[in-house]
C-alpha cells in the first residue's frame, strides 16, 4: 500500500518539477550578460564561446518534449570540476577552463585514464554515491577522476535541468579540449559516467567532441538514463552509439513513465553498443522495504531517505556500477530475446569458437569494455550498413549487497510413472537448497506457482550463492488449493519427482540429482537429491 502511495507521490513531484516552468520574453536580454537572440529567430539563444542553442525541431516534438526551454545562463549554472587523483583522494582540486592554470597545474596525469562521473535531477557533486564511485576507481587504477557537479542547474522544473545539460555538456567539453591542448591528454582514454540525466549530458559531451573538435571519447557508461523528454526522440537529443568509441547502459527502472500507478524513471530501449537489464530492468530486488530503512541509509535525513525510497529501482543501477569496479564476483550478463527466455534457461552458454551457438556474454559495470572489445567484430557483421548495433544482456542481482550473484540453470523432471499419472498433477511450487563443498545456499523459491502435469519438464535460471563443488540439492514442495472445486483433493496432495539437473552458469559444472528413490513428495515436506 504504501509502495503505491510512494509511487503516487513520485508521480506528483516530477509533475510538479515539469510543469512549474517559470517563462519570461525570449527577447528579455536587459540582465542577461554574453547571450544573445540570433538574429530575429526567438527559436535560437547564443552564450558567446558555447555557441548557440535551439529549441525547435528536432528539439522540440509535440509528443515526446512538448515543453522546451532555453539553458540558463552559464553564470548561473556555473558546473563546478572536481579532480582527485591518488595524490589527493580526499580533497578536491577544482579545473575551469577558462584558467588553463588550474589544469597546467594541477595532479592531473595526461598518460593516465580520465574518468568523469556526474549526477542527474535535484542532485549535486557532493553526494555520497559520486564520493564512493571516485573512490573505488582510484582504489583499482591510478587515474584521474573528476566529479561534475552541476547542482545550479538540476533543480526544479525538470524541463529546465533537461536544457540545462546541454550547455554543462558544451562547457564540459570545453574543459577536455583545455587538457588536450595543454596537457596532451589522449580522449580516447576517457570514459563518462552519468546517472539519469548525467547520462544524456555525457551523451551531449561526447557529440561536441566529435563536432566542434574532431575527436571521440573511448567510453560513456550510462546509468538508468532518464527517460522523460529522450525517449522515442531523434539521437542527437539523447545519448546514442555514436557518442564514443563504446556506450555502455544499466536499464534498473526501465517501467514505462507512468504504468498502473507505478512510475519509471529509466529509458526501456536500448540505447548503447551494450545495454543491460538486470532483474529484467523493471524492478530491482530489495526495492520494496520501508521508508525508514532509507532515512536511516541517509544519516537519518528524511528528504534524502524519501527521495532514496521513491527512485530505488532508479538508483540501483549506480549502486551495481559501483560494487563491479572491485568486486571479486564477475557480475555476468548473457545475450537474450527477452527477460523471459533467460529466466527459461533458453540462453545459458556463450559464445566461442568451440560454441558457435552460444550467446554474447559480459561483465555487466566496468568491466564491459574487455566483452565489447572481444565480440565487436562479430556484433558489426549482424549490423545494417551505417546502423550501431544494440546488444541486450540479462542478469540477476542479489537485493542486499553484494548485489553480485553467481547463476545457475534447474532442470526439474518429473516422473511419468504410472502412479504419477494416476495421481494426476498438482498445483504448486518448489523451494530448493544447494549444498556445495564450500557451503550451501538459503532456500530458493524456484518454478513459480503452476499446474505440473506428470512426465512434464521445468527449466529455471536463478541466482544465489557460489556453493564451490555442488553435492546435492534439499527439494521441498508446497501445494496451493486452487478456488477451482473440481481441482480439490480429499487424498494427501504429492508429486512424483524423477529428477533434477543443476547447472553452473556456462558449463562450468552440470550434476544430474535423484531422490532416493521414486516416491511421492508430500506437500510441506523434503527430501534430498544426489547424484544419480
Amino acid at each position: 500500500m504504501f509502495n503505491s502511495t510512494g509511487n503516487l507521490l513520485l508521480q506528483t513531484m516530477l509533475y510538479l518539477a515539469q510543469t512549474e516552468n517559470i517563462t519570461f520574453p525570449l527577447n528579455y536580454t536587459a540582465q542577461v550578460n554574453n547571450v544573445t537572440l540570433e538574429g530575429d529567430n526567438v527559436e535560437v539563444k547564443c552564450y558567446g564561446e558555447y555557441g548557440c542553442f535551439s529549441v525547435a525541431g528536432p528539439w522540440y516534438d509535440e509528443s515526446s518534449r512538448p515543453v522546451n526551454m532555453f539553458p540558463e545562463r552559464p553564470e548561473k549554472i556555473a558546473p563546478k570540476y572536481c579532480l582527485n587523483t591518488r595524490s589527493n583522494r580526499n580533497t578536491c582540486q577544482y579545473l575551469d577552463h577558462k584558467n588553463p592554470d588550474t589544469v597546467i597545474l594541477s595532479n592531473l596525469i595526461p598518460s593516465m585514464p580520465t574518468y568523469f562521473i556526474t549526477h542527474g535531477f535535484l542532485e549535486g557533486g557532493d553526494r555520497p554515491w559520486l564520493k564512493e564511485i571516485s573512490r573505488q576507481i582510484l582504489r583499482r587504477y591510478d587515474s584521474n577522476v573528476i566529479i561534475i557537479d552541476w547542482e545550479r542547474g538540476s533543480g526544479s522544473p525538470y524541463t529546465q535541468a533537461v536544457a540545462n545539460i546541454r550547455l554543462v555538456g558544451r562547457i564540459t567539453a570545453h574543459l577536455i579540449n583545455v587538457m588536450r591542448t595543454e596537457l596532451g591528454l589522449n580522449v580516447a582514454n576517457i570514459h563518462l559516467i552519468g546517472h539519469s540525466l548525467g547520462s544524456h549530458l555525457c551523451g551531449y559531451v561526447g557529440s561536441i567532441m566529435q563536432t566542434n573538435y574532431g575527436v571521440t571519447v573511448g567510453r560513456i557508461s550510462g546509468l538508468d538514463p532518464a527517460e522523460p523528454h529522450f525517449s522515442q526522440t531523434d539521437p542527437i537529443i539523447r545519448l546514442d552509439p555514436s557518442d564514443a568509441m563504446y556506450v555502455d547502459i544499466i536499464h534498473t527502472d526501465s517501467k514505462p513513465f507512468i504504468k498502473g500507478g507505478e512510475l519509471g524513471l529509466g529509458m526501456s530501449s536500448p540505447i548503447g553498443h551494450m545495454d543491460f537489464y538486470p532483474n529484467g530492468g523493471e524492478k530491482q530486488p530489495g526495492c520494496n522495504h520501508g521508508m525508514m530503512k532509507y532515512i536511516n541509509r541517509e544519516n537519518g535525513s528524511f528528504y534524502q531517505g524519501m527521495r532514496r525510497f521513491l527512485a530505488c529501482d532508479h538508483v540501483r543501477a549506480h549502486e551495481y556500477f559501483n560494487e563491479s569496479i572491485n568486486t571479486q564476483c564477475n557480475f555476468v550478463a548473457i545475450e537474450c530475446d527477452s527477460y523471459e527466455e533467460f529466466l527459461n534457461g533458453e540462453c545459458f552458454s556463450c559464445l566461442s569458437e568451440s560454441n558457435p551457438e552460444g550467446k554474447i556474454c559480459a561483465e555487466m559495470g566496468m568491466r564491459s569494455l574487455g566483452h565489447w572489445k572481444k565480440f565487436a567484430h562479430i556484433i558489426s557483421s549482424f549490423s545494417e550498413p551505417n546502423t550501431f548495433p544494440h546488444v541486450k544482456l540479462y542478469t540477476i542481482t542479489n537485493p542486499e549487497q553484494p548485489f553480485c550473484t553467481y547463476l545457475y540453470r534447474a532442470t526439474l523432471n518429473l516422473a511419468n510413472s504410472q502412479e504419477s499419472k494416476d495421481h494426476g498433477g498438482e498445483v504448486g511450487n518448489f523451494l530448493i537448497q544447494i549444498e556445495g563443498t564450500n557451503s550451501r545456499t538459503k532456500l530458493i523459491n524456484v518454478f513459480q506457482e503452476k499446474h505440473y502435469k506428470p512426465g512434464s519438464v521445468h527449466r529455471q535460471v536463478f541466482g544465489s550463492s557460489n556453493v564451490g563443488t555442488i553435492k546435492s540439492v534439499l527439494l521441498i514442495w508446497n501445494h496451493s488449493t486452487t478456488i477451482n472445486i473440481l481441482t480439490w483433493r480429499f487424498e494427501a496432495p504429492v508429486i512424483y519427482v524423477e529428477s533434477m539437473t543443476i547447472e553452473t552458469f556456462n558449463g562450468g559444472q552440470k550434476l544430474k540429482l535423484c531422490p532416493p528413490k521414486l516416491i511421492a513428495l508430500e506437500a510441506g515436506l523434503s527430501f534430498r537429491m544426489v547424484p544419480c
